[in-house]
């Protein structure tokens, strides 16, 4: 018997015809409001539950008999009693695409967190206040978090040994790169992110000994100075201060004596490190160079804002004669 031939008995064609797409749609299994939604009466939802046309899978959500069992039907049925705003996320969503080195678990999604649905114990939601367009995907029609979001949620639930083998399937069958998956922990990875230290650190050892972080926030600048116009830039250029040198700094733009630098420590982030900056900053300033500083998250939100800011700052110290060639000498105006 077919999934609509088991309606015929309770309804029309019509309904059998509405179910059919539906189902077949949605990993065999409907939701009560779709059906009502789509016309059909109470009394007959009610009758093809009595008759066994429909299965109860959770609250509100029913399973046509005989259509195949699967991990993905589990999947739909979760995000049809949880929401349509719900996304299949962590362990759920790398098995979706199939990562095998993720083992299978109880149905997993995300949710914004202005919302509180409640469920019951056969699946997990959790909430979050971080769930961006470019975030989510799809597999067959069933939203899910992208392979570097997954990813980056993984960190915070997953063992070493276990994300390790995540992260190089998700790259070795091109899934998503290592540098996509750098990108989006560093936009997501607030500091003290939990999982976000073992990340970046994986992700460092497998982009050539480059430091990831670094590499995306050059990039980063390469498009900032492009989009201010600005063309004469030395690179990683070594700092001459009144103590001698200290140490490289990103990007050095001798027109306005400027010095341009990406901040993005945010799976790194170390005292330390920022106490280091802010003196080199201070050296630099002693010896008549202003330093600009801009954050991962303002140059991939703004870069049309910071590129305007930097130019503005270039163009005001350049008209005041404070250009500098990277020796120390002052520029002619």
């Amino acid at each position: 018997m077919t999934i609509s031939a088991a309606f015929r008995t309770v309804g029309s064609m019509n309904v059998s015809t509405v179910v059919d797409d539906l189902a077949s749609n949605q990993g065999g299994v409907v939701a009560r409001h779709q059906l009502l939604d789509s016309g059909i009466a109470p009394s007959t939802l009610r009758r093809s539950i009595e008759r066994g046309a429909l299965e109860v899978v959770c609250r509100g959500v029913f399973r046509l008999p005989g259509s195949p069992r699967s991990e993905e039907q589990r999947l739909w049925a979760a995000h049809l009693r949880v929401g349509s705003e719900s996304v299949v996320a962590h362990g759920s969503a790398a098995r979706l695409w199939g990562l095998k080195s993720i083992e299978q678990c109880r149905p997993t999604l995300v949710v914004p967190h202005r919302l509180s649905p409640r469920v019951g114990s056969g699946m997990i939601v959790h909430r979050t206040r971080r769930l961006d367009e470019p975030d989510i995907g799809d597999v067959n029609g069933l939203p899910v978090t992208q392979p570097a979001r997954t990813l980056v949620d993984l960190s915070a639930e997953t063992g070493k040994a276990r994300l390790t083998a995540a992260l190089e399937e998700a790259h070795y069958n091109k899934l998503v790169g290592y540098l996509e998956v750098g990108r989006t922990l560093l936009r997501l990875g607030e500091p003290g992110r939990r999982g976000a230290v073992l990340l970046g650190e994986l992700l460092d050892a497998r982009t050539s000994g480059r430091n990831l972080e670094q590499s995306v926030l050059e990039r980063l600048l390469s498009e900032l100075f492009e989009a201010a116009g600005i063309t004469e830039v030395i690179r990683q250029n070594p700092l001459q201060s009144h103590g001698g040198v200290d140490g490289l700094v990103d990007a050095f733009l001798p027109r306005g004596a400027v010095i341009a630098e990406g901040d993005g420590r945010r799976w790194h982030s170390r005292c330390a490190d920022m106490v280091k900056d802010r003196q080199r900053d201070l050296a630099a300033a002693e010896v008549g160079i202003q330093t600009v500083r801009f954050m991962h998250e303002q140059l991939t939100s703004d870069l049309a804002g910071c590129a305007a800011q930097l130019r503005n700052t270039v163009e005001l110290r350049a008209s005041q004669g404070l250009g500098m060639n990277a020796t120390g000498n002052r520029l002619g105006r």
